[in-house]
């Protein structure tokens, strides 16, 4: 699906309710869970309350559609298990982790 369809969507939601959802890890990792709400036309990640193990933030993220649709670009060579694709997206945003856990997330709920 198309970035700007899914972030829409994504934005929708948390314009709703904030809601909260885990990381997901390739390896063996525990997945850490996280909150997402919406200010103005961006996504805000915070630290979970209400499930556990949360991520660890001392501030909030903000998640920029231009953010989402750059890691959006990499996911599904993620997802594939191409060799370094996490090191490479991760350079240029340090929301990777967080953007990877909303688009699985939103695939599993078919929230499209």
């Amino acid at each position: 699906m198309k970035a700007s369809i899914l972030w829409n969507k994504l934005l929708n939601l948390a314009k709703q309710s904030d809601f909260e959802i885990h990381t997901v890890p390739q390896n063996k990792s525990i997945p850490l869970w996280f909150q997402v709400r919406a200010q103005g036309d961006s996504l805000i990640i915070r630290n979970a309350s209400g499930h556990s193990p949360s991520v660890k933030l001392s501030n909030e993220r903000k998640i920029s559609f231009k953010d989402f649709e750059f890691v959006h670009s990499y996911y599904d060579r993620w997802l594939k298990g191409e060799t370094g694709i996490r090191h490479e997206v991760s350079r240029k945003s340090q929301n990777t982790a967080y953007i990877f856990g909303l688009i699985h997330e939103a695939s599993k709920h078919k929230v499209m």
